[in-house]
């Protein structure tokens, strides 16, 4: 790593937070994020999965397009937008 005149390390404020957390608290909230990204990645990996019949229908046939569109809407949360 460079030595750069005049630049030092700081301290990010989160870890300064981080650091007065006891144990019990460290662990609640490694947990909660660990589930808050799981959540992440499944409504991530439901969106992808609901692309793939919209991609299929814009591809080929033109009468598969509105149950396609509709499923992906739907997974998106946008059932109520059209």
């Amino acid at each position: 790593m460079h030595n750069t005149p005049g630049a030092e390390v700081r301290q990010s404020h989160f870890a300064s937070k981080l650091a007065t957390l006891e144990p019990d608290g460290a662990t609640a909230l490694a947990l909660a994020a660990l589930a808050l990204l799981d959540a992440i990645n499944a409504g991530t990996r439901a969106l992808l999965e609901s692309l793939y019949p919209l991609q299929d229908a814009l591809h080929g046939a033109s009468d598969a397009l509105p149950a396609a569109l509709a499923g992906f809407l739907k997974t998106v949360g946008g059932e109520n937008h059209g």
